[in-house]
């Protein structure tokens, strides 16, 4: 069965050993793996949200010549994004790169594999569809990307932690956006905030 699933391939983007810039576990070395394609990208662009990564190019890579990749860094963290993950993780591929801890980075248009270390929810659809797709909407993290002058989120789904995300202009931050981020957080003391340090820190 070992050899069936090290057989299977994925779609890689890229792969590449960086530190975590957002969120609970920012500064973490981490490897990410960017998987091709992403189901909600017609939502996105839809909402005009504008996609800041490169999803849809790629090349296929079977598990087995991954892990042999990856295995070099010395790194206990994978971190599974995209583009959107989901569209190509299972449960099968999660179990095959244990012992490595294991995150995602999500847009909720699919239910991600349940044996996952760390999930990072950042919705790209109506929080409606996300409540009906998922049989259950618990997350690590629920992280939502305001602009200057968006209210803060009323949401009904599950989470460790909650962070809003100042929108950047390219690799530059939203001054108006960080500082609107800041005041909502400190008015409503349940959200943090998290900002997509990697950037300033002009890291990948």
């Amino acid at each position: 069965m070992r050899k069936t699933v090290e057989s299977q391939s994925l779609t890689i983007n890229e792969i590449f050993y960086s530190l975590q810039g957002e969120g609970a576990r920012s500064g973490e070395p981490s490897i990410f793996i960017r998987l091709t394609g992403c189901s909600a990208k017609n939502a996105c662009y839809k909402s005009g949200v504008v996609c800041d990564t490169e999803f849809e190019s790629g090349k296929q890579m079977t598990l087995k010549e991954i892990k042999n990749y990856i295995d070099k860094f010395g790194c206990e963290w994978i971190v599974w994004s995209g583009g959107e993950p989901t569209d190509q993780l299972t449960e099968d591929i999660i179990d095959y790169f244990k012992p490595y801890k294991q995150a995602i980075e999500t847009s909720g248009i699919n239910e991600p594999p349940c044996n996952l270390d760390w999930v990072v929810l950042s919705p790209k659809i109506a929080e409606h569809a996300i409540l009906k797709r998922w049989k259950s909407v618990k997350v690590d993290e629920l992280r939502w990307v305001r602009k200057s002058g968006q209210s803060i989120p009323e949401t009904k789904i599950d989470a460790l932690k909650y962070y809003l995300s100042p929108h950047f202009d390219g690799e530059e931050v939203n001054i108006e956006s960080l500082n609107h981020c800041i005041q909502l957080c400190l008015d409503n003391p349940k959200w943090n905030l998290s900002v997509q340090q990697h950037k300033l820190w002009k890291v990948r």
